[in-house]
């Protein structure tokens, strides 16, 4: 870093989002001065005054020879996209790869709930393999892209949600697979389909073009304060 331009993150420690953030920016490589507002109370006081009187953490701080740009609880995405645009010194010595990664979350980002929500399934419909679980292929199909997209915090690219997808539409068919095998598909279907394993299929179909749907909708709006 050098004197005009610095990345500064204002944390605390036993803070989740401080350690997702510190995380995320550790893995590109991006120069930072973390700074515990626990101890430091002119750190405390410079989060009050970006955060509306609150101490809000991460809060980040890029500053450059006309002054500083301040951050309420981004996105590592976000903390580059304000790098690039007021210190891009910074980005010099970094990996392209690094930095495109960040917006799109590490691969892992939901895949926690996708392997909870199938576990629960497969538990559920092998203990009552007459009661059909209709929603539940739909969700493990489409939780890991959703859960990814919300951790960057933006859209995915379209390359990224397709595989992502097809990750946990995989992971959905093997369930399937398995519960099929288990004679754990014989409860009553839906809209006249004629099989638990047809509508389990169909089911897996519309998951996956929901989580493809969902994970490549909108861009939120970066959370920088001036």
């Amino acid at each position: 870093m050098t004197a005009q331009h610095a990345t500064t993150v204002y944390w605390r420690p036993g803070c989740p989002y401080c350690s997702r953030l510190l995380g995320d920016l550790g893995r590109t490589g991006l120069p930072i001065r973390k700074v515990n507002i626990w101890e430091d109370p002119a750190a405390a006081a410079t989060v009050r005054s970006i955060a509306n009187g609150n101490e809000t953490v991460p809060t980040v701080v890029i500053s450059n020879h006309t002054g500083d740009h301040g951050m309420v609880n981004p996105r590592a995405a976000d903390v580059l996209d304000a790098v690039r645009d007021h210190a891009p010194d910074l980005l010099d010595d970094l990996d392209p790869k690094d930095i495109a990664a960040a917006a799109t979350g590490p691969w892992w980002a939901g895949l926690v709930v996708t392997l909870a929500v199938t576990v629960g399934w497969f538990v559920a419909a092998t203990g009552n393999p007459t009661t059909t679980y209709h929603f539940a292929p739909a969700l493990v199909a489409a939780a890991w892209p959703v859960g990814r997209r919300l951790r960057a915090g933006r859209a995915l690219p379209v390359g990224t949600a397709l595989a992502t997808t097809a990750g946990s539409a995989a992971l959905a068919g093997v369930t399937t697979l398995l519960l099929a095998t288990g004679d754990a598909l014989a409860g009553p279907t839906l809209f006249g389909i004629p099989t638990a394993l047809t509508e389990t299929l169909a089911s897996i179909a519309t998951g996956t073009v929901v989580g493809v749907g969902l994970a490549i909708a909108g861009i939120t709006g970066r959370r920088r304060r001036p």
